[in-house]
């Protein structure tokens, strides 16, 4: 993968400029999950492992010192750390305050300036054409529903603006992972999206979803390497730090977990490189230019 060329900027780190967003009654029964789920893992373990594909998503979009920048779901900062490093002026977003805790502290390392707000990825807390770019590194496939994600990933960013996302491509890791873990567990016990996420990953859908507001769309697929000794060694840091794993492993009786690992492992098998000591999972990259009025 190409890798952007930074450029450092002065350190801000405010979360405080406008506020954070309202969501309390609201709150979709997905968002609840999403919260819930965000606060019980390590995500900011798993995270480091993905930090080539936010600088992808920086390059692919050329995000320049010009650009206002909109990070949506930005976890623990990765994407808008890199636009940072442009020296793009920059904003990040996430439903999980604690994530955005993470993400000021990796800021602070990095020494870029970043505004970070806690918001939802179906109700951004921004104004119309507020942005130049809006970028999303997986964290926009958990805003239900997914057609009002893709609204306000348009809505924010100004006409001639560029968009860009990635998420997991519907046959890689870890589609095939949920899909073991829907054939194992009651409906009550999984969580309560929609559309699948993974859905975010195939062009057809997106295309569907962007419609005729976007130009120029296009896609990209890639691999990103998630460092593992073996496909139980995998299975094991994923159970350990992924909140929606500890969150089932909670719910599922002694025999349910056994069967789980195991036909999670013999699912996991197939990715796992043993030349490479690592799980390749496969991912989509879009990218688009929000359509100018009248077009």
């Amino acid at each position: 993968m190409s890798e952007p060329r930074p450029e450092r900027s002065d350190r801000d780190g405010s979360s405080e400029a406008g506020g954070s967003c309202s969501i309390g009654d609201g709150e979709s029964a997905s968002d609840r999950w999403s919260r819930r789920v965000w606060a019980t893992g390590s995500y900011e373990k798993i995270a480091p492992k993905y930090v080539s594909m936010g600088g992808h998503l920086v390059d692919r979009t050329a995000v320049d010192s010009d650009d206002e920048v909109l990070d949506v779901g930005c976890g623990t900062g990765t994407v808008a750390i890199t636009a940072a490093r442009r020296g793009a002026r920059v904003t990040g977003v996430d439903i999980q305050p604690a994530m955005i805790e993470h993400a000021r502290t990796n800021a602070d390392t990095a020494d870029v300036a970043v505004t970070w707000r806690e918001g939802d990825a179906t109700a951004l807390p921004f104004e119309t054409n507020e942005f130049t770019v809006t970028l999303s590194n997986l964290g926009h496939v958990y805003g239900d529903p997914p057609d009002t994600a893709a609204e306000e990933l348009r809505r924010v960013t100004r006409p001639g603006g560029r968009i860009g996302f990635t998420s997991w491509t519907p046959t890689s890791l870890y589609p095939a992972m949920a899909g073991v873990v829907g054939a194992v567990l009651s409906p009550e016990e999984l969580p309560n999206f929609s559309e699948p996420p993974f859905l975010w990953g195939d062009s057809g859908t997106v295309r569907t979803r962007l419609g005729d507001a976007v130009d120029d769309i296009a896609f990209e697929t890639q691999t990103v390497q998630y460092p593992a000794l073996s496909p139980e060694h995998f299975w094991g840091q994923t159970a350990a730090n992924s909140g929606m794993f500890i969150e089932i492993l909670e719910d599922v009786d002694e025999g349910d977990a056994r069967e789980l690992r195991e036909q999670l492992l013999e699912t996991i098998e197939p990715y796992f490189d043993d030349s490479e000591n690592a799980v390749e999972l496969e991912y989509r990259l879009t990218t688009a230019t929000v359509a100018e009025p009248g077009e």
